[in-house]
């Protein structure tokens, strides 16, 4: 334990809340709110980074127990290997959106409390990271899509409120089905505390007890509501309808965060609780074996039939906003497999997916910026017109399809071998294939865009663009930075990965740092894990060899 670090955790919730209200009074005055919004961004990536850079050695968690009262009965907030992660890759894209925004959105937009909302939908993504129980995790979604309900109708086109009540009512009904069950899991457990969940169920599986009936069906309602939240087949249908119609820097904020806080809960709670793997010497329950099969069903299809819709798409920004589903797929396959080495995949494929996902988007508003439209049909001569822009797509394409050694490989590589050792072969094959369609997608648009000839464009002279859009080029040039040092630094940022996929896996060192030592008794868990945790450049090479 830290306990220094611990009692500065809840500053991941308070800097961008007190940024958003700060902001409220800065409303009409640009860059006092543009100064304090990179503050804000640029202490959580800093911090986050930091607290990673201490913690993972030692493999440690910190947890905060608000005013005092210790679990299960506080508010606890908990910072791992994983939810640290996913904090500061957050931050990263919020800074680089946000920086693009500077010339993208239209000073209207701006000003329509931009700033504010923007701050208030990450402090809810961070409190979705850090919180320890289910009623928080409640209030944490729910502040997070206030604010994505109202960024979504900034601007007020007619295409972005046609489209927003379908995302806005979707997401009322899993948040009433999630406060439904958070009831039914109160009702039979005692407890919404997430360590103490998963204490009970441990000491029920390790006793050969049966958990309460219906317990089940309740995992399988958790799947549902963190499904649509994460847009999982067949609960995708309300985001390529919705994405795409949001000024482009908003696009890529959303393209790169929300479906990932879906994603996390999945991965966080149901390793832990609802499919928890069967300690050493008993047989795994019938619960984990149906929401495993579950889960690899939901990862097929998401992965392939959503690639398959992005290739028949002829607009960029519908192309990426589809994209994000059929990699959500990969994320899933991660959770499905459901070993460490899944998970940690799982985990590392996230942060650079929600970095490289956010590039491509902002790459598309710059190239906007110099046609004037998404449409390939009208694109053409990108590459005369700017070759740096053209390499910024270029590195964020490849890094999405995981052309080796850009960072998309190393996600892909560890969750399809993990697949297939773990008898999930098909489930590989279908990863590869998405793989090879996803390739397909983006030289459609390189070809169409950036090689091919095309009509002269309707937008200003290409130096013109380019001077006027300096912020937007900065925070795409910063997206893909990270993107390449995700790719040619995976040793490092695996590191934590592999202790986030070992923690998720095996629920003691979780459950001992919210709860207490010794709170799980003699309960162990198998090791699936291929290797110790070693120096940085040893461990890729060792867990990666075929």
């Amino acid at each position: 334990m830290i306990p220094d670090l611990s009692n500065l955790i809840v500053l991941y919730c308070l800097v961008p809340l007190f940024a958003g209200l700060l902001s409220v009074a800065l409303v009409n005055h640009q860059w006092p709110s543009r100064i304090l919004g990179v503050i804000s961004f640029a202490t959580l990536f800093l911090g986050a980074v930091s607290t990673l850079c201490a913690i993972v050695p030692g493999q440690d968690i910190l947890v905060s127990q608000m005013g005092g009262w210790a679990a299960p009965y506080g508010i606890t907030l908990v910072f791992d290997s994983f939810s640290g992660m996913l904090i500061a890759a957050a931050a990263a894209v919020s800074l680089g959106a946000y920086i693009h925004s500077f010339s993208t959105l239209q000073p209207k937009v701006e000003r329509r409390y931009f700033h504010p909302l923007i701050q208030m939908l990450i402090f809810g993504v961070n409190l979705s990271f850090l919180t320890g129980d289910l009623f928080n995790l409640f209030v944490a979604f729910e502040i997070m899509l206030m604010a994505s309900y109202a960024l979504l109708c900034l601007g007020a086109s007619d295409q972005q409120l046609r489209h927003a009540y379908k995302y806005v009512l979707l997401n009322i009904l899993a948040s009433t089905v999630f406060l439904m069950g958070a009831g039914m899991v109160y009702g039979m457990l005692g407890t919404l505390n997430i360590a103490d969940m998963a204490r009970i169920v441990a000491e029920a599986q390790a006793n050969g007890e049966s958990l309460p009936v219906g317990f089940t069906a309740i995992g399988v309602l958790f799947l549902f509501v963190f499904g649509l939240k994460g847009a999982f087949f067949p609960l995708w249908f309300w985001l390529p309808d919705t994405y795409w119609t949001v000024p482009i820097a908003i696009g890529g904020l959303f393209g790169g965060l929300l479906t990932k806080v879906g994603v996390y809960t999945i991965a966080r709670l149901f390793p832990l609780v609802f499919a928890q793997a069967p300690p050493i010497g008993v047989e795994a329950s019938d619960m984990r074996v149906l929401i495993m099969a579950l889960i690899a069903a939901s990862a097929a299809f998401t992965m392939f039939l959503a690639v398959l819709g992005a290739v028949s798409q002829h607009h960029i920004r519908r192309i990426l906003s589809i994209h994000v589903i059929s990699q959500v797929g990969y994320m899933v396959f991660g959770i499905a497999v459901m070993t460490g080495q899944a998970l940690a995949g799982c985990a590392f494929y996230m942060i650079q997916h929600m970095v490289v996902k956010c590039s491509l988007f902002l790459c598309c508003g710059l190239m906007e910026k110099h046609s004037g439209t998404d449409d390939l049909d009208k694109l053409g001569s990108l590459l005369k017109r700017d070759k740096w822009l053209g390499v910024l797509f270029f590195v964020a394409a490849m890094s999405l399809v995981g052309l080796p050694p850009l960072s998309g490989f190393f996600g892909k590589m560890v969750i399809i071998q993990s697949g297939w050792s773990a008898g999930l072969w098909w489930l590989a094959i279908i990863g590869l294939l998405t793989g090879a369609l996803t390739l397909l997608s983006m030289l459609k648009i390189w070809s169409y865009g950036f090689w091919n000839p095309g009509p002269s464009p309707e937008a200003e002279p290409a130096a013109v663009v380019r001077s006027s859009n300096h912020f937007a080029y900065i925070g795409t040039v910063m997206l893909v930075t990270m993107a390449l040092f995700l790719g040619f630094g995976a040793p490092v940022a695996y590191e934590a990965a592999f202790v986030a996929g070992e923690q998720l896996y095996n629920p003691t060192a979780y459950v001992e740092a919210v709860l207490g030592d010794g709170r799980l008794g003699d309960i162990a868990w198998s090791d699936t894990m291929d290797q110790p945790t070693v120096t940085p450049t040893e461990n890729l090479a060792l867990r990666t060899a075929p």
